[in-house]
């Protein structure tokens, strides 16, 4: 009887090993890395089924092969744990170069952004499976002197013996089986050009170890000194129109680019009981152009929406191009503007090196860069220990002044001013500043409303003292965010309102202001991205032509191409609808609430949209280490 206990509680153990492992690796595989081979996937659970039952559950006698898996369970959930957390943030797998992506990037490393408000109550349920093992013994119990034909395999199958060799041969066979069908599905690529076209391609036909086995070597081996795209076969620019000529502002017009952080554009327009979250970005909205479709590039991190708000280009997942990627041979909003003698400045209140941005300004066409070290807390300090960088008021109030010197010179300027203080976990602004916003229950919520409420009084500040030394007359100004806030509570939502039926990542809605007196107020329904920005300012300007390599257009033009986000497996966005595109196909994935609608895409925009992905892969994808040569 005894006997009888024991095996039926060993049993209870492996059941539950087993089902934790499986069910948390087919979760990885059509969760997080969208695995377009369901194939692939079956024959891969066939082969963990017959490998577990005849190879490791006749172990789980042992006490300390049971310690083992269970160490190796824990890991195992850790990972899996690490990658939805970070794909629910920004909608990828959780790679090798994002594990390092927070060197040299300043005090405020990726890590702490992961895991300050991303954390939900139900998460739990993916330790469960080790807290029940945990707690009935599954570590404790003793070795044990069982049958020798112990373990379901044995039980189920002693009529039918299969000798190891066999059940061995059989595995490797369902291996080469799931690898060839895979590899056919996925059009005979090879490893390096799987990996190049996306991280799930690989994963569905070689699996998630050899995915991180490659990732590693290929970032061991990766160049020291940066390499240089070459920018030729650009596939698209001769293919739409790209400016619409319908306004030109007078010469010499100044520009202001403001990119506030984490802005969203559900919080303009926003009250809480009674009290306006931003009042002076509402006013400004109500007297300027405003584009209330509007969405950010970020699949990687702000530095993103630097990347395409001044190269018109769309960011890449995996590549860190401040970091990686020599930028003199890119074409930019600021080059082009240094070549009608425009003064060039850029302003940040963190320390240059934040996302390597003092190496990346210059090869941008900056000419100065005013940083941390250029400003100080004179009206708002806030104790080093819980401050980032230097408040946004005191950081706008003495770029005023440095933009108001510039002014006074012959040539005209171009200002490039990044805020920061409203950085999640949106705690770093001066308590004695802000409203209460008291009403407010959810303390992120509160903290994000104050913060954000704090940003918007240091812009009024900016643009009043701009206003009254006259310079805003003749000057361009547009408002706009690297992305939203990420906040998910009851009392306040920051994303849109989408109905999917797949895991994606829904796209980041911000606000687009553009401000001139020259420009009339309205509101303007087309959908743009941060990549449209620099054609539109260009186009505003009076420019005939754009670069051959800007890929985004002027929100002038009344024709809509869809807005493309480059994450492992791209999305896209056309009017509310959004489509990922996997393999050679457009897949409708969701749609904003109440907006669905059919959109047929033709073969040649599919043809185009993948010229595109894959023309951006090849210019920010060149660091990739000695594996990937062979498809570049």
């Amino acid at each position: 009887m005894l006997k009888f206990e024991v095996e039926k509680r060993l049993r209870f153990f492996s059941l539950i090993l087993f089902l934790a492992f499986i069910l948390k690796y087919n979760y990885l595989m059509l969760h997080i890395f969208y695995a377009p081979s369901l194939t692939a996937l079956i024959i891969r659970n066939l082969f963990f089924i017959i490998f577990y039952l005849k190879f490791v559950e006749p172990l789980l006698i042992s006490k300390k092969i049971r310690q083992r898996l269970f160490l190796m369970l824990i890991i195992f959930t850790i990972f899996v744990l690490s990658n939805h957390w970070y794909n629910r943030y920004f909608g990828n797998f959780l790679s090798i170069s994002d594990i390092f992506a927070g060197e040299g990037t300043g005090q405020f490393s990726m890590y702490e952004v992961l895991f300050t408000h991303i954390f939900k109550y139900w998460d739990v349920i993916f330790i469960l499976d080790i807290v029940l093992l945990g707690i009935t013994g599954f570590n404790s119990l003793p070795d044990l002197n069982l049958v020798k034909d112990w373990g379901f395999w044995k039980l189920s199958l002693k009529e039918i013996p299969i000798k190891n060799t066999t059940a061995f041969a059989l595995i490797i066979l369902l291996l080469l089986v799931q690898i060839v069908a895979g590899s056919y599905i996925m059009g005979g690529k090879s490893p390096a050009e799987l990996y190049r076209s996306g991280s799930s391609y690989l994963a569905s036909v070689y699996g998630i170890l050899p995915l991180y086995t490659i990732e590693a070597y290929s970032y061991i081996t990766r160049e020291e000194e940066k390499p240089r795209p070459e920018l030729k076969n650009i596939p698209y620019y001769k293919k739409q129109r790209q400016l619409s000529g319908i306004q030109k502002l007078p010469d010499k017009t100044n520009v202001i680019l403001i990119q506030v952080e984490s802005l969203d554009a559900k919080v303009l327009d926003y009250s809480k009981q009674g009290e306006q979250i931003t009042p002076f970005l509402n006013k400004l909205k109500d007297q300027s152009l405003y584009f209330e479709n509007f969405y950010a590039q970020k699949v990687n991190g702000s530095f993103d929406a630097d990347l395409s708000t001044l190269t018109s280009l769309y960011p890449v997942n995996r590549s860190y191009v401040f970091r990686d990627i020599d930028l003199s041979a890119f074409q930019s909003l600021p080059l082009l503007l240094k070549e009608k003698n425009y003064q060039t400045l850029a302003f940040h209140n963190n320390d240059r090196n934040f996302f390597n941005r003092a190496e990346a300004y210059p090869d941008l066409g900056f000419d100065r860069f005013y940083s941390q070290r250029y400003f100080e807390e004179n009206i708002y300090p806030v104790p080093e220990a819980r401050g980032l960088g230097v408040n946004d008021y005191d950081y706008f109030n003495q770029a005023a002044e440095i933009i108001k010197e510039k002014a006074a010179a012959e040539e005209p300027f171009f200002a490039y001013l990044i805020s920061l203080t409203s950085h999640t976990p949106f705690n770093f602004y001066p308590k004695t500043a802000v409203k209460e916003f008291a009403g407010v229950k959810n303390n992120l919520v509160q903290n994000y409303f104050r913060s954000i409420n704090f940003t918007d009084a240091a812009i009024e500040n900016f643009v009043n003292k701009l206003k009254e030394a006259g310079i805003m007359k003749n000057t361009l100004l547009v408002i706009y965010a690297d992305h939203e806030s990420e906040i998910k509570s009851i009392e306040y939502e920051s994303d849109s309102d989408f109905t999917l039926w797949r895991n994606v990542k829904v796209p980041y809605h911000i606000p687009l202001i553009i401000k001139h007196p020259e420009i009339k107020n309205r509101i303007i329904k087309r959908e743009g991205t941060t990549t449209d920005i620099a054609p539109t300012v260009l186009d505003l300007l009076g420019y005939q032509e754009l670069p051959d390599q800007f890929v985004g257009s002027s929100l002038f033009l009344e024709e809509e191409n869809p807005i493309l986000f480059l994450h492992e497996t791209p999305h896209l966005l056309k009017d509310g609808q959004l489509y990922i595109k996997e393999l050679d196909q457009i897949i409708k994935v969701g749609h904003l609430k109440n907006q669905e609608k059919e959109i047929t895409f033709s073969e040649a925009k599919i043809n185009e949209i993948t010229e595109i992905i894959d023309y951006m892969r090849s210019i920010f994808m060149i660091n990739q280490g000695e594996i990937f040569k062979e498809v570049e």
